[in-house]
Parts: C-alpha cells; structure tokens; sequence
C-alpha cells in the first residue's frame, strides 16, 4: 500500500463529520457528570493560566481532522467491525504510549492520562466503526 492510494482512500465528508462529533465528545466527556470535575481538580496547575481559546480550538479542529483523515485512509470501506478494531488498535498502539511518555516527562497524573487518552480511545473507535461502513 503507497501513501498516493491511502489518501486517495480518505472519504472526506465522514473525516468533516467525525471532527465536528469529536468535539461534541469531548464537550460531554468533560462535564461534571462524567470526567469534568476530576479533569479540573486534576489540571490545577494549567487551568489558571490565560488561554488562547482561537488558538485552542482552532488547533484542535486542525489536529483532529488530520488524526481522522489519517484513520480514514486505513478504515474506508473496511467494514465496522475491522473499522472498530482499527480504531482501536491506532489508539491502543499510537495514541495511548504517545501521551503516556508526554504526561510522564511533564510530571501529570496518571488519573489525568486515564481521563486524556480514554476521550481518544472512544474516539477512534466510534470513527473508526463510523468511516468502516462510509
């Protein structure tokens, strides 16, 4: 498989809808109810800062959508189940180590990695189950 036939396998319009739907997880995963109040008590140290919220936001639509479109270009026409698996497997082997090695170097919680990197597992599996059957 060459880099010209995985983009030329990304479907583009469940890569837009996927991105929109991460956010609307992570709204929810954040509230009180689920991981908010743990997340916040968690990142007391960087929440006080000023933050950039265009940049914030901004960066992460961009980020997100290039994550997805990269997922899409594996999963397209795969199926839901081998998309589920996928998905799986990207956060599993990817995502997850990724950020482990970046919370241990900045000295954050592990509780907060759970709560981090289990948005991103959930993530990737649902787009990856979605952009299966796309």
């Amino acid at each position: 498989m060459n880099l010209s036939s995985l983009i030329s396998n990304i479907h583009w319009i469940p890569v837009i809808v996927m991105t929109v739907f991460s956010f609307a997880l992570g709204a929810a995963w954040h509230q009180k109810f689920l991981f908010g109040k743990t997340w916040k008590q968690e990142n007391h140290s960087t929440l006080d800062q000023k933050m950039n919220i265009p940049l914030i936001f901004g960066g992460t639509a961009v980020m997100h959508f290039l994550a997805l479109a990269g997922l899409s270009a594996l999963v397209s026409n795969q199926g839901w189940h081998n998309g589920l698996h996928i998905g799986l497997l990207v956060s599993a082997v990817w995502v997850l180590p990724a950020m482990t090695a970046t919370y241990l170097f900045a000295n954050r919680s592990m509780k907060l990695l759970a709560i981090d990197a289990g948005m991103y597992v959930v993530l990737f599996a649902i787009a990856g189950l979605v952009m299966g059957i796309w």
